[in-house]
């Protein structure tokens, strides 16, 4: 009789494990390979391939920096041998309404550089306000009161084959209020400019050449007070950017 008890609870207690182990497979997921684990980090940090940005559908320009058009899309291939390097920029009214001034009249003229910083691209302003020699001990609290502007910033999509080159979507510098391109702050203020209208702004060409790169683009403003057609309350004219 003792030993059909001990029989019975052998058997419970076998039976409860069992069952313990059983709840316990469940709940586990099933363990990933370690090559698995590995291909799946690799993929989160490859980012997109340059043919991922640039499709085949690109139209592009060889020049001082290589533009391609996507779509609606700008993109600058920048060569990592021209960041940092200082260059003109220069702001022209290509077309106009009446009353605001005239075609070919220019608004702006800056030195500008393009910066590597992390994981953007940063268009500069350079200034020459104060200036001293390198070798001068005054240089350096000089350079430290000429910080630079920065005019805009761009994320980094992709880098060419070879990695010498990065390519950046320029296309909000020319589609946003970015004032030092666009309309000068006295218009603005004579024609009672409330906001650049975006959805009636836009990128018209753009080309690179070996020594220029050449962009038009228009952009369309509300006003209060524009110059002439004065029921649309807008001013659309063309800008052209030519950086040298």
């Amino acid at each position: 009789m003792a030993s059909l008890r001990t029989l019975t609870v052998l058997t419970l207690v076998a039976g409860l494990l069992a069952g313990c182990a059983g709840t316990k497979r469940v709940a586990e997921a099933p363990a990933q390979p370690a090559s698995t684990q590995a291909a799946a980090k690799v993929e989160k940090k490859k980012g997109k391939t340059y043919r991922d940005v640039i499709t085949a559908e690109a139209r592009s320009d060889d020049g001082l920096f290589t533009v391609h058009r996507v779509d609606e899309k700008l993109y600058y291939e920048i060569p990592d041998s021209l960041l940092g390097r200082e260059l003109l920029l220069v702001t022209r009214i290509a077309r106009t309404e009446d009353g605001i001034g005239y075609g070919g009249m220019k608004t702006n003229t800056q030195v500008v550089r393009w910066q590597k910083q992390d994981k953007k691209i940063l268009l500069r302003v350079v200034s020459y306000e104060n200036v001293a020699d390198e070798d001068e001990p005054i240089y350096q609290a000089v350079r430290n009161s000429n910080f630079e502007p920065i005019i805009a910033a761009f994320d980094i999509e992709t880098m060419n084959d070879d990695s010498t080159s990065y390519v950046v979507d320029v296309t909000s510098l020319f589609t946003e209020d970015v004032p030092s391109l666009g309309l000068d702050k006295s218009r603005r203020d004579r024609f009672k400019v409330r906001r650049l209208d975006k959805s009636r702004s836009y990128i018209v060409s753009a080309r690179s050449y070996p020594r220029n790169i050449e962009v038009r683009h228009v952009l369309t403003y509300e006003a209060s007070e524009p110059p002439s057609n004065g029921s649309t309350g807008a001013i659309s004219l063309e800008m052209n950017q030519s950086m040298i």
